[in-house]
């Protein structure tokens, strides 16, 4: 059934115009007190668009303050859309190089050259019966003051196949230093996974992924119907949610990335959406945000206190 958001507040967005260039190895995990827990969330926006029906995927751009970059579940090109956080739809970029069978997440990382870049999922499999997926890496394209339709760069591709079978899966987050992706499979039942691809990337060549262990993902495999995942750009965090909560993996500070699968998870609660699917966390790492398919999808974001 449909969520009616009560008593949210909304927010002015944040116009966009400001470039993020820092590079992404200088991403550094705070040191400052963290009380680890989130304020209620409140609704900062709302997608309206009729081009965007079904919103899958969200990220925050870093070269582009203020923008999120989402994109359409199966059935559209193979499209990204720039919108601000009240939702409105700011440009459409197309991707050459890519096809849009059945996208269902989008992160940031850092790209081939060190420079910020997203990473598109096309990794629906609701049958499984695909005999390869796919992920797609592309520059994050500048976002130029009165341009709404363009294209990025070609984009690159890294299919790959699972080391157990085919699966179906909706969820992507990357390591914001080294790039590595990992993937997390959506199941109806306990028992989803979460597998890493071999390191360092290889574009255009078909690689088998890696399982991923720890205590954490052990915990993981106990959601049902994960449809979004996410990682803090400061390496932080980790956040996977499915259509009704979330859990986060909070790494130690100093410790590798992958030590977080072996954080013990915490429940962090999420508005319930029509169909929510995407997921993200502010560029400063302090917030998420979440949103859903069906228009008007609202925008609602969580803050650490």
């Amino acid at each position: 059934m449909p969520f009616i958001p009560v008593a949210c507040r909304s927010t002015k967005s944040v116009a966009p115009g400001s470039v993020h260039t820092r590079p992404w190895s200088e991403i550094e995990q705070s040191d400052k007190p963290d009380t680890g827990t989130y304020e209620s969330a409140k609704q900062i926006g709302t997608i309206t668009a009729q081009g965007l029906p079904e919103v899958s995927g969200i990220t925050a751009g870093r070269v582009n303050a203020g923008v999120w970059w989402v994109h359409n579940d199966s059935g559209d090109k193979a499209n990204i859309y720039a919108i601000n956080s009240s939702g409105k739809l700011l440009a459409t970029f197309a991707v050459p190089g890519a096809k849009n069978y059945d996208w269902e997440d989008m992160a940031s990382g850092p790209g081939r050259d060190g420079r910020p870049a997203l990473y598109l999922a096309d990794i629906g499999d609701n049958n499984s019966r695909r005999d390869e997926v796919v992920v797609y890496r592309v520059p994050e394209p500048v976002l130029k003051k009165g341009v709404k339709s363009a294209s990025t760069e070609t984009a690159e591709a890294f299919p790959f196949k699972y080391p157990d079978g085919k699966h179906d899966a909706e969820a992507i987050f990357v390591d914001p230093k080294s790039g590595r992706i990992y993937i997390v499979t959506k199941t109806k039942s306990a028992g989803c996974k979460v597998y890493r691809f071999p390191h360092p990337l290889t574009e255009g060549r078909q690689v088998t992924l890696e399982v991923v262990t720890g205590s954490a993902v052990n915990e993981i495999a106990k959601l049902r119907l994960v449809t979004g995942a996410a990682a803090a750009p400061d390496g932080s965090r980790v956040i996977i949610r499915t259509y009704f909560n979330a859990i986060e993996l909070r790494r130690a500070k100093g410790g590798a990335f992958e030590t977080i699968f072996n954080a013990a998870p915490v429940f962090v609660s999420i508005p319930l959406e029509r169909q929510g699917e995407a997921i993200a966390y502010t560029p400063d790492s302090k917030s998420v945000v979440t949103t859903g398919e069906k228009v008007p999808a609202p925008i609602f974001q969580l803050t650490r206190q």
